[in-house]
């Protein structure tokens, strides 16, 4: 998933809840209606004459949301301030229902993000730290990334992109780093994220934005936590999983799904037990090495049934599939 997708996605849900006309009754405590020339009116006025103006809506929570509207339609600013305060969290300018621009505020009224559609296809995202300094200027085509640069606390051009190719380094709003991103052709082609304390916390490889080829993580004192190998977004051939820096699960993955052996470990070497899957659903023995020898648990699309049932089954389903070529 992209870094922009992953803003917008965690954003989406605010944006949306922040300027609808129609709320629902257990968020909205109070309601008034305000010509745009300064009085108040009735809500049964409102409807009727479909006046210009600001709705002013108090949620339970304590926020104020502040929409202006012409013609029924949103068309103007429409600002959410933070629950119990008169800061604004959120604005935004519509043109006739289209957002065309839109602000996010800290606590303290510092701007930390601004989004800006330049074009039907084409918009700008701008990120600052806590200070107002800025940390990121970007610019999109739909879903892909034309030309960023990244700026340190001190101000200082760090990365960029250009064309859709180079690097994106990515700080939080404090100025820790957070990513160093690789970009070709508009889209992440490579990510390497990292602690607090600065060692790395994951590397992985993508195509087009999605997931594709290894994906290792590690510990914040650099032991490996997992292994895994991806295929356009899904999970795809052998995964290892670790503890303590030793190999405890190896699991078998079809895009996605369990399909294969899973395997667990004891101290990174002995196998302490063994599951059968089949696209997701555990298909064939399960078996568990115990002091004396194995016990093995047999299951049949999901189901636990005796090793004479799988074998009936399984006997029957070759029998339908040769019928079947």
């Amino acid at each position: 998933m992209s870094y922009r997708i992953c803003i917008t996605l965690a954003l989406a849900a605010l944006v949306t809840s922040a300027c609808q006309k129609n709320k629902t009754d257990d968020q909205v405590v109070s309601q008034t209606y305000i010509h745009k020339y300064g009085y108040a009116v009735s809500q049964e006025e409102w409807e009727e004459k479909n006046y210009p103006g600001q709705i002013i809506s108090t949620l339970r929570n304590g926020s104020i949301i502040t929409a202006t509207y012409e013609n029924g339609e949103l068309n103007g600013p429409c600002t959410y301030t933070y629950p119990h305060s008169q800061t604004v969290e959120k604005y935004i300018l519509y043109n006739h229902n289209i957002p065309v621009k839109e602000t996010f505020y800290d606590i303290k009224g510092m701007p930390v993000q601004e989004t800006v559609q330049l074009a039907p296809n084409r918009s700008s995202l701008t990120m600052w730290y806590a200070d107002g300094v800025p940390r990121s200027v970007e610019e999109y085509a739909k879903e892909e990334l034309v030309d960023g640069q990244y700026f340190t606390p001190a101000n200082e051009l760090e990365s960029r992109v250009e064309k859709g190719t180079g690097v994106r380094i990515i700080r939080d709003m404090a100025g820790n780093l957070v990513c160093k991103d690789i970009i070709e052709m508009g889209f992440l082609a490579k990510r390497e994220s990292f602690y607090p304390n600065g060692s790395p916390e994951c590397i992985a490889t993508y195509d087009r934005g999605q997931l594709n080829g290894e994906r290792k993580t590690f510990t914040s004192e650099g032991e490996p936590l997992a292994l895994e190998e991806w295929v356009k977004g899904h999970l795809h051939g052998i995964s290892t999983y670790y503890k303590n820096g030793a190999k405890e699960l190896e699991v078998s993955y079809l895009y996605g799904k369990k399909n294969g052996w899973e395997n667990h470990f004891i101290d990174g070497k002995t196998l302490s037990r063994q599951v059968a899957w089949d696209q997701d659903v555990k298909h064939g023995p399960e078996i568990f090495f115990v002091p004396n020898g194995k016990k093995i648990i047999w299951h049949y699309n999901g189901k636990e049934v005796s090793q004479n049932r799988y074998e009936e089954m399984t006997h029957l389903d070759e029998m339908i599939t040769q019928a079947l070529d």
